[in-house]
């Protein structure tokens, strides 16, 4: 019986990533279409879906989960990001569950707050259990975060 050697883990994540970058040279999608043809968003969706599950999950949570987010909450000053997460020089995360909590916002301890003199957010997860976790290997890729706190 033959056998496959399956790719290390960190291939699997590089190969889902070049395949994102692939797509999105193809501008076949953009977040802003969640506001002007939301089909498309999701048909894009299910044709990766078709091409491969990892892939399909960074694409969910670039466009869905940190692209979506950026657009529902965005202001002027926010517009810059949407060129860059459809082409994906500008790769987000979505942290937003808790070790300790899960997805129940009311228990979460993270806190985010705004230090003008360093003109910085600080985010403080004062537990173990408030440790932020996410889907799809975004420690890895991501240069931008969209944290609930």
């Amino acid at each position: 019986m033959p056998t496959y050697n399956y790719p290390n883990l960190n291939s699997q994540r590089q190969h889902a990533l070049h395949r994102l970058h692939a797509i999105s040279k193809e501008k076949l999608v953009s977040v802003r279409d969640f506001n002007t043809n939301p089909h498309n968003v999701f048909k894009a969706h299910e044709y990766v879906g078709l091409i491969d599950g990892s892939t399909a999950i960074k694409f969910t949570v670039q466009f869905n989960l940190f692209g979506g987010t950026c657009l529902a909450l965005h202001n002027d000053r926010h517009e810059w990001l949407f060129d860059q997460i459809d082409s994906f020089d500008l790769i987000g995360c979505f942290c937003f569950t808790e070790l300790g909590f899960g997805n129940n916002a009311v228990k979460m301890e993270t806190t985010v707050t705004f230090d003008d003199s360093k003109d910085e957010f600080v985010v403080n997860s004062p537990t173990s259990l408030s440790e932020k976790y996410w889907i799809s290997n975004g420690y890895n890729h991501s240069n931008y975060a969209v944290v609930f706190g």
